[in-house]
């Protein structure tokens, strides 16, 4: 297997999930409007395991574990800790806009009405690369620690505040840098190269088989699009290939049956509006991407579908109607037909349904008020497998650690 990725809490993640796809929402040609999310996600999670479509820094990975270890030094008691938590990063986000690299800074504009944390952004990644050692979610971590406390009083301490008992629970790493004596009244995004040093070090020992772990460890910066685009594809170990081969293929192919999606509901508001630039802009996408899927047809030919559900079987639970759909599409290869499909009957016929499957009396296609209610495009962009995000992240491991450019730390 590629990666030594594991599921965490199954309620945790999926909360997560429900969360990051609100978040998905509010960028339209990111929607998972044709049901692929889960495939999507099982291979994000194979390549860069621990991160989300929205963490935007690295040391977020630090800020929220100093955080909390500092509130947990003072025995915060768990009916105050969410509260106290709460205003010490929010608190932070005025220091991060204040810095000289505010860019990233999670909160920004929302300040203290954020409803997403830091700490629950990047919670189940603390977690995956070994950074958090308490097995739980927020709220339990939370509500656990008066426990904590007793327990680590009755163990006893040392002069630096060790538990004497090697048995006693802990909540975090012991090896976390510390922080800067000036955090967190002063802060800002750029690592230490002991913290990027420690950042590396996780993710290679918690899923050391992965891309990301690879390219933590090996990589250099590359502007590139998608992960498989790289300079150093030809690095990787063969697995690691072979998955993004398959990843690749699925993000390129399905993307027609997206642009089809669009066509259709263009065709459908055209309408009542009688205003068609919308379908002859679709309609131009769909055949663009047909000519691209032309140059690929060989690579396509030569796809082996059997072992990519297996692969996909491995890390997610896949419906038997969404594994049909991707057949069905891949089966009536319209980057063959004339406008990549736009007109095909079959085609055409496959998209409609699996609206209707999906949403049911939410479908755009049957109901008009939801149809009313589109933005205009939706669910087009590319499968990009968290590559945006986690290339951000490796961009500031990068820097500090004197691979992403003249302004590398030294500290």
């Amino acid at each position: 297997m590629i990666s030594t990725f594991t599921w965490l809490d199954h309620s945790d993640r999926e909360r997560q999930r429900v969360l990051e796809a609100i978040d998905r929402f509010k960028e339209s040609d990111t929607r998972d409007e044709l049901g692929l999310g889960g495939i999507r996600d099982a291979f994000a999670d194979l390549f860069f395991p621990g991160t989300s479509v929205i963490q935007t820094r690295a040391r977020y990975f630090l800020f929220v574990p100093w955080i909390y270890r500092e509130l947990e030094a003072r025995k915060t008691p768990s009916s105050e800790i969410e509260a106290r938590a709460r205003r010490a990063e929010t608190r932070l986000i005025q220091v991060l806009k204040a810095s000289d690299d505010p860019l990233g800074t999670i909160g920004g504009l929302a300040g203290e009405t954020l409803k997403r944390l830091p700490s629950n952004v990047y919670w189940l990644g603390l977690e995956a690369w070994g950074i958090r050692a308490f097995d739980g979610s927020q709220d339990d971590y939370h509500r656990s620690l008066d426990r904590f406390y007793a327990a680590r009083d009755r163990a006893g301490r040392d002069d630096d505040g060790e538990s004497l008992d090697g048995r006693a629970r802990r909540n975090w790493h012991a090896a976390i840098p510390d922080p800067p004596e000036d955090f967190p009244g002063e802060a800002g995004f750029a690592l230490r190269r002991e913290e990027a040093r420690y950042l590396v070090e996780r993710i290679q020992l918690s899923a050391p088989r992965s891309l990301l772990a690879f390219l933590a460890d090996r990589g250099r910066p590359a502007a590139v699009d998608f992960v498989w685009m790289h300079p150093q594809l030809g690095e990787l170990s063969g697995e690691v290939q072979e998955a993004l081969a398959h990843a690749r293929l699925l993000a390129e192919t399905m993307q027609g049956a997206a642009w089809l999606y669009n066509v259709l509901l263009a065709e459908e508001r055209a309408k009542s509006t009688a205003n068609g630039e919308a379908v002859e802009r679709f309609r131009g996408e769909l055949a663009d991407w047909s000519e691209e899927m032309r140059r690929r047809r060989a690579a396509i030919a030569a796809w082996d579908r059997s072992a990519f559900w297996r692969l996909v079987r491995q890390r997610t639970r896949v419906a038997g109607s969404t594994e049909a759909f991707v057949e069905g599409w891949l089966r009536l290869t319209p980057w063959d037909k004339p406008g990549g499909g736009a007109d095909d009957k079959t085609a055409r016929a496959l998209v409609w349904q699996r609206e209707q499957q999906l949403k049911g009396g939410r479908a755009r296609l049957t109901n008009p008020r939801a149809l009313e209610l589109w933005g205009g495009e939706s669910g087009t962009a590319r499968l990009s497998y968290r590559w945006p995000s986690a290339s951000r992240l490796l961009a500031d491991l990068y820097t500090a650690l004197g691979r992403g450019g003249d302004d590398a730390s030294a500290g």
